[in-house]
């Protein structure tokens, strides 16, 4: 009985057939095409620019993000650069004396050189309030620089009992002291006001926050600042370790896997000098493609992509391993290779396109993230499978069809020598133990997707920027010792809005704002709290000799009026950054602990009960800042989580029961699919690892890739069904046939994802990990999983005897 193919998918092969035979037979136009592709690859990727800023992560349209700006605009940058310094083997640390020399001419050259800095304060610099005989005076601590060591000495006492200054300039102990500077710039301001010299262009290293971490970095660095050891941590240089990072990883790990790849394809499949350019030209251009549309769009480099050319290589060369193997076969048997490439394409064409739609699919439902970074990556990652796609069907087949035609044709034995023998001997125990023992393996694979489940209930969201980093990164280890020995790095700031000019002035909302502040303290994760309370119990503290007593709020609104204003005759400048023009906003900023999101969320869920407990008099209180932004990011995540797994297989269930003709079949191809994604997310669920904004793509990547080799199994088992009539002759046809191409394609996207090992942030490497698991268990699932559900269920029909043979 002739059957004659009648699905998409048999549909699809013979059209690519075609395609495949007019790009061998139109060679130099194919290679022209793809020279100018490169082309215009090359000059749009030019113009890409990169940015781990906030503005590359949320929407200028997004409720948290206006906030955060508005809140920019009226109280200046909250960005700076914390410098945590010792002064190891001279007496009195910090406040020796030739250090402080040392640290206020530092300070002279950070307000001197460094780009985009508004002020710099440490012990030198810093605004300090003393009495001057009825009034006050508001001047720079050593304005007038002390004369002797012991002069200094007594200048320690003093700063030591304020508590505006401990464990902001100087720890408790006065062994560690603090440089800050804050900076003019933001993370969300535009390309043209970042770029620090016109000339040079929006080259990484002249952009904020860059050019002002190097200059920094230099400065340090210079002999008359030696003796001092120096910890740099803050949002300055947060970002511009983002941004050095994740360029190398990108260029060196791009580089490790081309080369992994190439030896894994030489070993695994011996493939030709010409089979192995074939593959590494077509992601190589797929990545130059996909940076030239992002210069074209717009978008920016930022974490996500650090992924992407590694994906692009493991999904291409994965993709064009199947080609290959059908590439050798068609040649040992004729010695035609423009042949051979056209019988490849039209076996393989459909299922290469299947694979590639629902990998790009898996990458396409992050666009419904409110991350603006991760929706922009699902869009041009998805773009990159599709590209190379079109250059496997196009500039692959032009590679292979290059060279001597073969006069020899080989026996079936010298085919299957194209791959290892422990590969072919490795199928055959699959074959064997899917024939014999198919309702074990089910039971089995139920029992492994159970307990997942169970593992699976208990992950939670969760992410934290210090440990993005691996732990010899030199920020996070500057700013860990910065945690440890002067408090919280993270910035949360409640704005208090009384609606009213002059209404900050007001004595029960001091007071109040003082509760909430005194009640935040007391959270382990708050390291310090500031606000106008503050300023104005110092204020008060000086008008009373300094007399520690007094430090304490005012009781009367006249009397904190008139604080305010001999403070601002006195030439005090810092009540700007905590008080708007007209006193009618003010805010609470909180030194936080930089820890996990999830408890940050639920810091700020306590204190938000306690001012809805103990609500302020009058006014009204919206949070904001970096902390905030955070814990906007874990919400956006676990959003994405629910949309978007849900999505993804709503779409690749759909297009799987379109693609085969037929519901049953493509929702017995959808179990196997998910258990990686139900297995990795059920062992991070056991092992308590949590779901971050990184490990949110395993499922929509794993899922994406997963469908790929399941294709190629159920489209080759249909085939071999259709030709035999037997379906335990056609899984032992279809997984001989098909079987050591999914065992390559495996190993090689382990050898690729292995290569985030590599990565300075630790974020990446375990997600490499986890995608590495993830696809081992998508090979074992396609191995041992679907073959014998597909043999247990019999969804193409009834077994017949065939009359002919297609």
């Amino acid at each position: 009985m002739a059957i004659q193919g009648n699905k998409f998918v048999d549909k699809v092969d013979q059209l690519f057939g075609h395609l495949a035979e007019w790009a061998v037979n139109h060679r130099a136009i194919v290679l022209l095409l793809s020279l100018l592709f490169l082309s215009a690859g090359l000059f749009f990727a030019s113009m890409v620019k990169s940015d781990n800023s906030l503005d590359a992560y949320f929407d200028k349209s997004d409720p948290a993000y206006i906030a955060y700006t508005e809140y920019l605009d009226e109280f200046l940058s909250d960005e700076v650069t914390y410098i945590v310094y010792k002064v190891p083997e001279r007496a009195h640390g910090p406040f020796n004396i030739d250090a402080m020399r040392q640290i206020a001419q530092l300070s002279q050259a950070f307000t001197d050189e460094v780009p985009y800095v508004r002020d710099v304060i440490s012990l030198p610099t810093v605004e300090f309030i003393r009495a001057d005989g009825d009034s006050i005076s508001v001047d720079e601590l050593m304005l007038d620089f002390p004369q002797s060591q012991a002069e200094l000495l007594e200048l320690r006492k003093e700063v030591l009992n304020r508590p505006l200054y401990v464990n902001y300039l100087i720890n408790a102990k006065a062994d560690y002291a603090a440089i800050i500077l804050e900076m003019e710039r933001s993370s969300v301001d535009p390309l043209e006001k970042i770029i620090y010299d016109e000339e040079l262009g929006n080259q990484l290293e002249n952009l904020y926050p860059q050019v002002s971490d190097n200059k920094i970095r230099e400065i340090l660095a210079r002999p008359e600042y030696a003796g001092i050891d120096f910890f740099v941590t803050g949002d300055v240089p947060m970002n511009s370790a983002y941004n050095h990072v994740f360029m190398e990883d990108a260029a060196i790990g791009t580089a490790v896997t081309l080369v992994i790849l190439a030896i894994l394809s030489a070993i695994l499949f011996r493939a030709s000098v010409i089979a192995l350019l074939g593959p590494l030209a077509v992601v190589l251009l797929s990545i130059v493609m996909v940076m030239g549309m992002m210069g074209a769009f717009g978008w920016v480099l930022g974490l996500f992509f650090g992924i992407v050319p590694t994906l692009i290589c493991a999904v291409g060369v994965a993709q064009a391993v199947h080609i290959l193997l059908e590439f050798q076969r068609a040649y040992g048997e004729t010695g035609d290779r423009k042949a051979s490439v056209k019988a490849a394409i039209a076996k393989v064409g459909g299922a290469c396109l299947l694979a590639s739609i629902t990998t790009a699919v898996g990458f396409l439902v992050m666009t419904v993230s409110q991350l603006k970074g991760l929706s922009e990556m699902a869009l041009y990652a998805a773009s990159g499978v599709i590209f190379t796609f079109l250059l496997s069907m196009t500039l692959l087949v032009v590679v292979l069809s290059f060279g001597k035609p073969s006069n020899v044709k080989a026996r079936p034995e010298q085919v299957k020598a194209t791959v290892l023998p422990v590969i072919l001997r490795a199928v055959e125990a699959c074959i064997a133990v899917n024939l014999k023992r198919p309702m074990t393996l089910l039971a089995l694979g139920g029992a492994v997707l159970l307990v997942s489940f169970i593992g699976l209930a208990q992950i939670k969201v969760d992410f934290n920027f210090l440990e993005d980093f691996k732990p010899h990164v030199e920020w996070r280890q500057d700013t860990e010792l910065a945690e440890s020995v002067m408090g919280g790095i993270l910035n949360v700031t409640y704005i208090i809005d009384t609606n009213d000019a002059e209404g900050v002035k007001r004595p029960d909302l001091l007071k109040a704002i003082e509760s909430v502040q005194n009640f935040a303290e007391s959270q382990p994760l708050v390291k310090k709290a500031y606000s106008v309370v503050d300023i104005q119990k110092d204020l008060n503290r000086s008008f009373h000799g300094d007399d520690p007593a007094w430090y304490r709020l005012p009781d009367a609104r006249d009397l904190i009026a008139q604080y305010f204003l001999v403070y601002e005759i006195s030439g005090g400048e810092e009540l700007q950054e905590f008080v708007s023009q007209d006193y009618s906003r003010t805010v609470m900023e909180l030194r936080v602990e930089m820890t996990g999101s999830a408890a940050i969320t639920e810091l700020l869920k306590t204190i938000d009960d306690y001012i809805a407990a103990n609500p302020l008099p009058n006014a009204q209180v919206r949070k904001t800042g970096i902390g905030l932004m955070w814990v906007k990011m874990g919400e956006y995540i676990a959003e994405t989580q629910l949309y978007g797994y849900s999505l993804i297989f709503i779409m690749v269930a759909g297009f799987l029961c379109v693609a085969f003709g037929s519901v049953k079949v493509g929702m017995l191809a959808m179990i196997p699919n998910l258990a990686p994604v139900i297995v990795v997310l059920g062992v991070m669920g056991w092992l308590g690892i949590h779901l971050d904004y990184m490990k949110l793509l395993l499922a929509t990547i794993a899922i994406g890739i997963a469908v790929d080799d399941t294709l190629h199994l159920v489209i080759r088992f249909r085939r071999c069904f259709l030709q035999t009539g037997n379906y335990r002759r056609a899984l032992e046809d279809a997984m001989r046939d098909v079987g050591p191409a999914l065992v390559i394609t495996t190993v090689i996207l382990i050898g690729a994802f292995s290569c985030y090992l590599l990565s300075n942030m630790a974020i990446i490497s375990s997600f490499g990990v986890l995608l590495c698991v993830a696809i081992s268990v998508a090979l074992l699932a396609d191995m041992l999983f679907m073959p014998a559900l597909l043999l247990i269920t019999k969804p193409f029909g009834p077994e017949f005897e065939p009359k002919n043979t297609v």
